[in-house]
C-alpha cells in the first residue's frame, strides 16, 4: 500500500541525517574565527552531542550578525571546546570576559542549510 512505502522512505532517509561517513564537524560546515571584545557576549549556549551550540543571541551582542543560531563553538582562545558542556563553556567565557579580546572559533552550517 501507499502508506507502507512512504514510511519505508522516511525510515531509510533518517539515518543519513544522524550519521554521515565524514565527521559532522568538518562536513559542509565553515570554520570562522572572531575576536570578541571584553565584556558580555550576549549569547545563550546549549549542550548538544556535537558540542556547545549557539541557541540564541541578544540584539546587543557583539556577535550579532556574525554568529548564528545553530552554530557550534569549537574553540576559545585556541582551546578545543567541542567536548565541553554549555555550562563549562559559559563559565570559561565568563572567566575570560575581562581580557581585551577573546578568540572564538565557531563552525557555521548556515551556508549549507540556507542554500
Amino acid at each position: 500500500s501507499k502508506s507502507e512505502s512512504e514510511s519505508n522512505v522516511a525510515i531509510r532517509s533518517q539515518p543519513q541525517k544522524i550519521s554521515s561517513p565524514t565527521p559532522p564537524m568538518t562536513s559542509n560546515g565553515q570554520k570562522f574565527d572572531f575576536y570578541a571584545p571584553r565584556g558580555l557576549l550576549g549569547i545563550v549556549i546549549e549542550s548538544t552531542p556535537k558540542g556547545p551550540m549557539v541557541q540564541s543571541i541578544s540584539h546587543k551582542s557583539p556577535l550579532l550578525g556574525i554568529i548564528e543560531h545553530g552554530d557550534y563553538i569549537i574553540g576559545l582562545d585556541d582551546l578545543n571546546t567541542k567536548g565541553m558542556s554549555a555550562a563549562q563553556l559559559t563559565r570559561l567565557m565568563a572567566q575570560r570576559s575581562e581580557q581585551p579580546q577573546r578568540k572564538i572559533s565557531f563552525l557555521s552550517f548556515a551556508g549549507a542549510t540556507k542554500g
